[in-house]
């Protein structure tokens, strides 16, 4: 296990054999890889939530189901949240914040549907194997870059808040932001102010300066 959070170990010995796979997934790979210390532990799953879920309660955790049309479940015990998804494939965005739809998929969709490369890593919890399924997100890692994943503009329009992501995350890691990335946020930044909520703006901006 390539963390001592024991609260987290035992959720992982609760849901392995429940599933074909279990990955650690996001930031909290970025901030293992780079040396730092998660605040969050998400796991991507192939399996069952249902199953997932009753033996959780069984076990004595407490479960958000709230997001599970989206195929997300939170487990909480301890005083700790865990975010729990199967393997998702986003549909059109057509609200600029949310997809329409989200439908069952596979590890390669679930990493294109995610913001950044150096957030589309996934780590096997017990191995510490890492899988990057878009070739690039361990060496943007190495390179100090921050990059869109996949289609930059795709990316910008699904949720135009990436683009106070994108700054949030070149100040907190100090990396440098890759110049089609750069020069999409430039070209839509305007756009976003007019489009996204002043209180989501302000979540990041407070994000960015650490409040």
């Amino acid at each position: 296990m390539y963390t001592n959070n024991l609260t987290f170990l035992q959720l992982c010995l609760i849901i392995q054999p429940l599933v074909k796979e279990m990955y650690l997934v996001g930031g909290c790979v970025r901030d293992m890889v780079i040396g730092k210390q998660p605040k969050d532990f998400d796991l991507v799953v192939d399996g069952n939530l249902d199953l997932i879920e009753e033996k959780l309660l069984k076990s004595g955790w407490q479960i958000d189901g709230a997001g599970k049309q989206f195929f997300v479940l939170i487990a909480s015990r301890n005083g700790q949240q865990f975010e729990i998804a199967m393997f998702r494939k986003d549909g059109t965005y057509t609200d600029g914040r949310r997809p329409d739809y989200v439908e069952v998929g596979t590890i390669k969709e679930d990493a294109e549907r995610r913001d950044f490369t150096i957030n589309s890593l996934y780590m096997n919890p017990w191995t510490g194997e890492i899988l990057d399924p878009t070739y690039r997100g361990l060496q943007d890692i190495k390179d100090k870059l921050i990059r869109f994943n996949g289609n930059v503009k795709n990316r910008i329009k699904e949720d135009k808040l990436r683009i106070m992501r994108c700054y949030r995350f070149s100040m907190q890691l100090g990396f440098e932001i890759d110049k089609k990335t750069l020069k999409a946020c430039r070209s839509y930044f305007d756009l976003m102010t007019k489009e996204v909520s002043s209180t989501r703006i302000m979540n990041e901006i407070e994000k960015m300066v650490g409040l």
